[in-house]
Order: C-alpha cells, then sequence, then structure tokens
C-alpha cells in the first residue's frame, strides 16, 4: 500500500518520528511491525532501501501509520530524515507475533530497552482506548530523560506502574532488581524489546531470578541502521 508523509519531528534526542497517511484499508494488531521501501535513496546504502519498524499508534487510528526510530548514519535512515512532507513510499506487509495475549487476567511486565518502547505504545494506547482490564508494569530503560522517546505519553498511562530506569542512576535490571519489584516471579508474563544485547542481558537476569520460559516473550530489534 502507499503512503505520504504527513509529518516529522525529533521526539527525543536522536530519535526521530514519522506519520505517514493512508488511503487504503489495512489492519494490524498492537505490537506488529510494518516494511517501509523508499522509492529512491539520496544516500548509498548497502542494505538497500527497505526496512522495518514497529508501529507506534494504535489500531484504532484509521487512516495513519506511525513509526519512531533511532537515527544513524545509515543511507535509508537519512534519507527518511530528509524526506519532504506529502512524499510518496511503499508499506507493508505487515507483520510480527509479539502482540498482547488473549490471556487479561496474567500480569503483564512490559520491559523496553530504548526505541523498543514503540510496540509497547501502540499495546497502551489500544488498552487505554478498548478499556482493556490488562494489568501491567512497564520498565523503560534509557540513557538519560532527554533521549526517552515517549516520555510525557507513558506517564500519561495512569492505568500502568511504570519504573523509569535511567543509566546515569547506576540501577539495572538484573535478577536482584526482578525479585525486588516483583516476589512472585512467574506469576506475570515478561515482555522484552530492544537491542539484542539488552534484550538477552535481561533475559538472563529473568532465568536467574527464577522466570520460567514460558513466561518470558521477546523481540530483538535487530534493524538500527
Amino acid at each position: 500500500m502507499r503512503g505520504k508523509v504527513k509529518s516529522k519531528k525529533e521526539i527525543a534526542t536522536g530519535t526521530l518520528q514519522v506519520i505517514f497517511e493512508v488511503a487504503e484499508p489495512f489492519t494490524f494488531k498492537a505490537g506488529q511491525y510494518c516494511f517501509i521501501t523508499l522509492r529512491d535513496l539520496k544516500y548509498p546504502d548497502e542494505r538497500g532501501n527497505r526496512r522495518h519498524f514497529s508501529i507506534v499508534n494504535s489500531p484504532n487510528k484509521k487512516g495513519i501509520i506511525t513509526f519512531a526510530t533511532r537515527l544513524t548514519d545509515s543511507g535509508f535512515k537519512k534519507t527518511l530524515a530528509e524526506l519532504p512532507v506529502g512524499t510518496e513510499v511503499e508499506l507493508g506487509p505487515v507483520a510480527g507475533v509479539f502482540t498482547l495475549p488473549e490471556d487479561t487476567s496474567k500480569p503483564l511486565v512490559f520491559i523496553a530497552g530504548g526505541i523498543g518502547i514503540t510496540p509497547f505504545m501502540s499495546m497502551l494506547s489500544y488498552v487505554a482506548e478498548e478499556k482493556l482490564p490488562y494489568k501491567i508494569t512497564l520498565l523503560y530503560s534509557n540513557r538519560d530523560q532527554n533521549s526517552t522517546a515517549f516520555f510525557t505519553e507513558v506517564q500519561s498511562f495512569d492505568f500502568i506502574r511504570l519504573i523509569l530506569i535511567m543509566a546515569g542512576e547506576g540501577r539495572k535490571i538484573d535478577a536482584d532488581f526482578i525479585k525486588e519489584y516483583f516476589p512472585s516471579v512467574n506469576e506475570n508474563l515478561y515482555m522484552v524489546v530492544g537491542p539484542p544485547p539488552m534484550v538477552e542481558a535481561v533475559q538472563k537476569s529473568l532465568t536467574d531470578a527464577g522466570v520460567t520460559n514460558e513466561n518470558i516473550k521477546i523481540e530483538r530489534f535487530t534493524g538500527y541502521q
């Protein structure tokens, strides 16, 4: 499907948000991702003109697809950042299985590293709009407040327990952290998103804390370039 750039803005240090208008009808589940194909790259990129990004907006927001991504020196990212409003791109297909579980009774622990917050933004918006009875804790880790995408927005979700973790504070999500905040560790489903090293470290911490594999769901963001 075709999309046109509706707006662009830097929403945190080094993080770009782009909203595309889409005329064709489409559906997706909160947490899924979508491919973007740029017609022409202004800068060369050995990986080509196609990437996939998690959708930020709720499935209830019709006619738009919102993405947020860390800015890098890749030809794709540099071209994306400079696209004029109105530029047409190819969007789709939508894919991904990192979505809300059907069981609303099991408490959810969302663990996001940096731009890994994007699929959770879609989920949280959808849960709020639909008034779904999930019990959610969000652990959100970043370097500092200025680099924290959607810093204000995550604090507006009054139905969640929010724990912000800044690198400068010296805290990290290790086994002791998990056991301190979640004493009955296997009562929860832990959903983890971020760059592969962060996801692997958190997965190990969860396992060390006694969390079983069936209570861990992960998504590794590999497309940072």
